[in-house]
């Protein structure tokens, strides 16, 4: 199978008057890429809400649906596919909408749909004779609102559970922080195990796209790592999170590449407009059934203008990214090492 290279890219949201400029200065970055990837935080709706007083979601404070053209960022770029399971996905409206304009558009999309069929349904792309599939799924939601049945739009979940653990000293020294045990639900686990082996039968690579963690944390929680190994020894090739809107760890798990968080990219959300600028943008070379090189590009929205844009590795901001993303992925035995305009992952 010859060589082709996975682009990735995290948490993205458009909201501006001319979307597809939102791209426009990574875009050569991007076109390193032979299949892009991305995942899509906002749904979109012909009536979002402009009063942030009366959000689009009655459960998430300010929050406003994109635009229908919003889409069209992710055409003008380039992306092949996008995942679209999120907290967010709790409007039946903008769900249908989201997926009649990604159709429009020829976008294939994984993780929201009409019904649970839908949602869970891999996008899959076929570039330089390499099959590509993508699932799409979300544990950080709000279970009146979220998940899709098989009557009602919505996104694919992995539910998740926790318990909190007194301290071993909480005798001795009450107060003493307490532990945080989390958890997958069995049965959305062995749901999502099976998308994974249907889809395996498939294609030659499969990408998981996980919304999940806690925001603005930097910490892996148990039950994304109970997720990874699973979904990895079941046939998982890249495995990239999102929600926390910051970078994360990256691991490599049996030759397989997982970044636990890619932070944000373009993010026109007025409520994050000004903060948590950060993001990476990930390639995985794959060849011969199997990750031959990964590695990512640090980059940062701008002061002034919002836009997404790559920094050089030897910058202030870019070297901060860096070292970040080397701190929470040392416990995993990972090693990051420049390598002219990008850094190298390996083990």
């Amino acid at each position: 199978m010859s060589k082709i290279i996975l682009g990735l890219v995290g948490e993205t949201n458009i909201n501006r008057p001319r979307p597809e400029t939102a791209f426009a200065k990574v875009q050569p970055i991007l076109d390193r890429a032979d299949v892009l990837f991305g995942h899509m935080e906002s749904p979109v709706s012909d009536h979002p809400s402009e009063n942030t007083d009366m959000p689009d979601l009655p459960f998430k404070r300010g929050w406003e649906f994109s635009k229908p053209d919003s889409v069209n960022a992710w055409k003008a770029a380039g992306f092949d596919a996008v995942g679209t399971a999120s907290n967010v996905s709790g409007s039946a409206e903008a769900i249908v909408r989201t997926v009649e304009e990604l159709d429009r558009l020829g976008i294939a999309h994984a993780g929201t749909g009409r019904n649970i069929e839908e949602a869970r349904k891999p996008a899959i792309v076929e570039k330089n004779g390499a099959k590509f599939g993508f699932l799409s799924y979300t544990s950080v939601f709000y279970p009146q609102f979220v998940p899709a049945l098989p009557k009602r739009p919505g996104a694919a979940t992995v539910k998740a559970a926790m318990s909190i653990v007194p301290s071993w000293r909480s005798e001795e020294m009450p107060g003493a922080a307490p532990a945080v045990k989390t958890w997958l639900d069995e049965k959305e686990k062995a749901l999502m195990l099976e998308d994974i082996a249907k889809l395996r039968r498939q294609v030659d690579y499969i990408v998981l796209s996980c919304h999940w963690g806690v925001s603005s944390d930097e910490k892996v929680q148990d039950y994304q790592t109970e997720l990874v190994y699973a979904a990895i020894d079941a046939g998982a090739d890249v495995i990239m999170g999102h929600h926390p809107h910051r970078p994360q760890a990256i691991q490599i798990y049996k030759g397989k590449p997982v970044f636990y968080s890619m932070g944000n990219f373009a993010f026109d959300w007025w409520f994050l407009r000004d903060s948590m600028k950060e993001g990476v943008m990930a390639y995985v070379t794959l060849e011969n059934g199997a990750a031959a090189k990964v590695s990512f590009v640090p980059a940062r929205r701008e002061d002034e203008s919002n836009d997404i844009a790559p920094l050089p590795l030897d910058s202030e901001a870019g070297i901060a990214i860096i070292e970040t993303v080397r701190r929470l992925s040392k416990p995993f035995g990972t090693k990051l090492e420049a390598a002219g305009n990008e850094v190298v992952v390996t083990v």
